[in-house]
């Protein structure tokens, strides 16, 4: 996952938040030594160099074990020079879905081709107590030995709802399924939801299933100071005017197409509502009603604003601009970003779908997120009352303080020493 964000930012998804925050927080625990690993079923040298170039970025990670594979033809420096390129080709072009960007991507499939005969993973090196992938399909038992393998799971939406995924996103969720063995493994999860989802669909004792909450990065914050988000507002082109902001990549089960027709009905009803849309996001799949909702209403081409991928070093200005933050999702394992932005001290109008009660609590308003008239009023009221915002806004930060990367951190590794103890 490191690698995979090293390169591309739209791989800089919740997972990835959640798996670089939970990795940076661990090494600093002093009562396990956490060793850094590519070995999965899926990954290939390429995953592996390019998770190197991402420690190597930072200076304070020198200390980090870190267990990689290298090309037995001697042509780690061609993967390197190969990964830079792509990653740069990546940002230039990452904000459209031109030829140039799919064409950045195609940089990798000659290397996995040659990865196929170029190494053959061996046994792992070290005697390790356990092993804990944060995402992709458990190793095979014959390269780790009987060891105990964790696998965390943040929700089964590819299994049931495939309709809103892509092929390839369904056959690599399969596939990490699979890698499950339901009497032996164990699951992290990051809501009771899932964990019940996880009950529902296999034949997998609770006991093997532990239940550990995300946290938001400790970099988001309130920006207090005007003119930093001003600042930043202009970098993005988002007009400085009072605004409703979402933050996800753009794909089906975000719900957008129903924010943005909610919007435009309350802009129909109310000419004289001085508010814009705005939404952060990479270009995900499966969207073309979004775009279509914006032009069956021509009001909306110029009140909704898009502005592709924004760094997290923006994220704090543009949530703390916002007068509230709409997350209507259909399906969430958890769902970060609501939690970014009550960090934020963000006024929240949640989904109650899923997960996201357990996120959100009492602290946002929360509406179904099938429901045009509850969406239009909370928008409307949440826009105009700013006693209630004012109220929300210390909900949100209250309630944000009871989730810490520490807290997960230190949970995870009682799970550790759990499945050791129980093997």
């Amino acid at each position: 996952m490191l690698g995979l964000g090293f390169i591309n930012p739209k791989a800089r998804t919740g997972i990835y938040r959640a798996v670089e925050s939970l990795f940076n927080t661990i090494v600093d625990q002093q009562s396990v030594e956490l060793v850094a690993t590519t070995l999965n079923q899926t990954s290939q040298i390429w995953d592996s160099i390019s998770t190197r170039l991402y420690f190597e970025q930072f200076s304070d990670k020198d200390n980090i074990l870190f267990e990689h594979y290298t090309s037995q033809f001697h042509l780690d420096f061609i993967y390197e020079i190969a990964i830079k390129t792509q990653k740069i080709l990546i940002q230039k072009y990452i904000n459209n879905n031109s030829l140039f960007y799919k064409g950045s991507l195609a940089i990798r499939i000659p290397f996995d081709y040659i990865a196929k005969i170029d190494v053959a993973l061996q046994k792992t090196s070290q005697l390790f107590d356990v092993y804990h992938s944060p995402h992709h399909p458990l190793p095979d038992r014959d390269l780790i030995g009987n060891i105990p393998r964790i696998l965390t799971i943040y929700d089964l939406i590819p299994r049931i709802h495939p309709e809103w995924m892509t092929k390839g996103k369904v056959h690599l969720f399969d596939t990490i399924l699979q890698s499950l063995d339901v009497d032996r493994d164990w699951v992290i999860c990051n809501s009771e939801f899932t964990k019940q989802d996880i009950l529902r669909l296999f034949n997998i004792k609770a006991e093997r299933i532990f239940v550990i909450p995300l946290a938001a990065a400790n970099h988001f914050n309130f920006v207090s100071k005007r003119e930093i988000i001003n600042s930043v507002l202009c970098r993005y082109g988002i007009p400085n005017k009072p605004y409703f902001l979402s933050l996800s990549t753009l794909e089906p089960r975000k719900n957008l197409a129903f924010l943005i027709n909610c919007f435009g009905r309350l802009l129909a009803e109310m000419p004289g509502l001085d508010f814009n849309l705005v939404l952060v996001g990479v270009n995900g799949w499966k969207n073309t009603d979004i775009f279509h909702a914006i032009q069956k209403i021509p009001e909306l081409q110029s009140r909704v604003i898009f502005t592709g991928y924004i760094p997290d070093v923006d994220l704090s200005a543009i949530y703390s601009g916002a007068t509230a933050f709409i997350y209507p999702s259909l399906y969430e394992g958890f769902g970060l970003p609501p939690l970014e932005a009550m960090q934020c001290g963000v006024p929240v109008i949640s989904s109650i779908a899923s997960s996201l009660p357990e996120v959100v609590g009492n602290a946002g308003l929360m509406i179904d997120p099938l429901d045009q008239d509850a969406l239009c009023q909370a928008l409307l009221t949440v826009g105009s009352d700013s006693l209630l915002r004012s109220k929300l806004s210390q909900l949100s930060l209250d309630r944000a303080r009871k989730f810490s990367w520490l807290y997960c951190a230190e949970q995870t590794v009682q799970v550790y020493r759990t499945v050791v103890d129980a093997s």
